[in-house]
């Protein structure tokens, strides 16, 4: 071993000894094998994001916010990779290759899905600038606070937007003759 490699894992021990009750914290507050994730995987990968950061910046101090933000960025990649693995398997169908599946979406419902995103569109380009920006967050799954923080309004105040926008919205949509809602 090389003697820049052995200061880089000396540096390397001397932040897990640090910080290293903080990381498994973190891990286990993450509940990662809910997930089906191994959180002894994710906890590598830490490391080796830990130990190229410090290859990177041998002069650098390597403070706990740092290590959270790593242990989290990891988390975040690990969830985004497990959620892409979750994705609906191919059929196994040996019947004959190159024939497409009888059952799914025809041309019309795909023109009628498009229709509606026009109009959904339109709606809500009418609705007041103010609110329009927490739907589209409610709508695309965004929680409350996170919609309060971009807004910057309190979360309450977010949740009032939200609940009146969406309730135009309906109004407006129900008036183009999208159908009804549930409420």
């Amino acid at each position: 071993m090389s003697r820049d490699s052995e200061s880089v894992d000396a540096r390397l021990q001397q932040v897990l000894d640090d910080f290293g009750a903080r990381l498994g914290v973190l891990m286990r507050t993450y509940r990662l094998d809910r997930h089906g994730i191994d959180p002894a995987d994710v906890e590598q990968e830490v490391r080796i994001r830990l130990w190229k950061a410090i290859a990177r910046d041998r002069s650098g101090a390597f403070h706990a916010s740092y290590v959270q933000r790593v242990v989290a960025t990891t988390v975040i990649d690990a969830l985004r990779r497990a959620e892409v693995r979750a994705a609906e398997p191919l059929p196994e169908d040996d019947d004959e290759p190159g024939q497409l599946p009888e059952e799914g979406i025809g041309p019309e419902q795909s023109a009628s899905d498009g229709e509606r995103m026009s109009g959904l569109k339109q709606c809500l380009a009418e609705i007041p600038e103010r609110r329009r920006l927490p739907i589209t967050m409610h709508l695309q799954g965004f929680s409350l606070q996170e919609i309060a923080d971009v807004a910057g309004v309190s979360a309450e105040a977010a949740r009032k937007l939200v609940t009146r926008g969406l309730d135009g919205l309906k109004s407006r949509l129900r008036e183009l003759g999208y159908g009804d809602f549930d409420d």
